[in-house]
């Protein structure tokens, strides 16, 4: 490959040509146009066959062919700095202005635009008069920053360009996912829930007739297959966390939210759950709020030793967030944990109080959700006393 084909590649790399103006670029042909006092400044890029402009003051059109071109000649004769203050007596110039229309005067300066990876030349900024002209040197320098500048804005946009492509890959990878979370919804849970209810059937018809050893096989099959549902019921909470939207908010009643709360727990005669708030409603995103409160205060039934399970809601409030603090007296979690106990998939390898161990995606799904919503939580635990969890989620 040749030098002027790595030129065109670093070019190309940047994907700008023929993109729409943009303001910023805009901003550096205006100054350079008004600090040297020219009537036209350009930022030009120089293509394999044209020039083009991503930005330009004093032309009518966007790209002319390269064989008319100042800023491809200067490219070619220098890697630095040029300035032509008669440019219809320079020998190499002067072809080039009479195919713009100069007869016997005019000043070209182009200081060169580079990829700052590679220290190729792709373009230059200039500024250009009908007349002969003279440049001072506070007025060259002020180019060369200016075009440093335009560097850096290519470079800038160039990894704005990657990070939009990356973002671009992910969703589509989301948007797998929420497939994948469709398919694992149905065509996976709905043959575990099949087999738990055969299950039920078998013990019911067969508990006189089977052996207790194999009676007991037939328990174990019903735990497993109830501990999947529960991963799968997990995992899917824990992707869906994704989809909050940090601005859908509603106002809610607090009492209604504590009801539906209790209802999906399904709250019996062994377990006491208060709350308290200073406002009775809150302004927050509903679903988020009962994935919050579902994790947490199962949570505390679950891994609760205790005869009577003991759970609190507390709502209060400042300038800036919500606080809810979720109380319970359960078995409470050791401080060495408290900086793993939100990690995906982290099992503490502790039995809940109906035997079974944890899937390690509520507490995880339940920091997403906080963050997805500008939140933050905080943990304050005792061994054998219980924990308190605090919320904040921004008003």
């Amino acid at each position: 490959m040749t030098e002027e084909e790595k030129r065109i590649d670093a070019l190309y790399s940047f994907e700008v040509l023929d993109s729409i103006p943009e303001i910023e670029f805009d901003n550096i042909t205006f100054l350079a146009s008004t600090l040297c006092n020219t009537p036209i400044s350009t930022i030009t890029l120089v293509d394999k066959y044209r020039q083009w402009f991503k930005s330009k003051i004093g032309l009518n059109h966007t790209e002319s062919p390269r064989e008319s071109s100042f800023c491809s000649l200067a490219i070619e004769k220098s890697s630095k700095t040029i300035v032509i203050e008669r440019l219809m007596e320079d020998e190499d110039f002067k072809k080039i202005g009479l195919l713009n229309g100069l007869t016997n005067s005019g000043f070209y300066a182009g200081v060169p635009i580079k990829d700052r990876s590679t220290g190729y030349i792709i373009g230059t900024l200039c500024v250009i008069d009908y007349e002969n002209k003279k440049l001072t040197e506070a007025q060259i320098s002020s180019l060369e920053i200016l075009a440093e500048q335009t560097s850096k804005l290519l470079e800038l946009r160039k990894r704005y360009k990657s990070v939009s492509k990356i973002n671009e890959s992910l969703n589509l990878k989301y948007i797998e996912l929420e497939q994948f979370a469709s398919v694992v919804s149905h065509d996976i849970k709905s043959p575990i829930n099949n087999i738990i209810s055969l299950i039920h059937i078998i013990k019911r018809d067969s508990e006189n007739i089977i052996s207790e050893e194999s009676f007991e096989l037939i328990n174990h099959i019903e735990e497993a297959s109830m501990q999947l549902k529960y991963y799968i019921d997990g995992l899917l909470n824990y992707y869906r966390a994704d989809t909050i939207n940090l601005y859908d908010k509603e106002v809610i009643s607090i009492r209604k939210i504590i009801e539906e709360t209790k209802l999906m727990l399904n709250i019996d005669s062994n377990f006491n759950l208060k709350y308290t708030t200073d406002y009775e409603y809150i302004n927050c995103n509903k679903y988020g709020l009962i994935q919050i409160l579902l994790n947490l205060l199962s949570n505390g039934i679950k891994y609760n030793d205790k005869e009577i399970i003991e759970l609190s809601v507390n709502f209060s409030e400042d300038s800036e967030y919500y606080c809810i603090k979720i109380s319970d007296n359960g078995i409470g979690i050791s401080k060495d944990k408290f900086d793993v106990i939100y990690d995906s998939f982290k099992i503490l390898n502790i039995k809940d109080r109906f035997g079974k161990y944890g899937t390690g995606i509520g507490l995880s799904t339940v920091k997403k959700i906080v963050t997805n919503l500008n939140g933050k939580i905080e943990v304050q635990s005792i061994l054998n006393e219980g924990s308190i969890f605090k919320i904040y989620l921004s008003k």
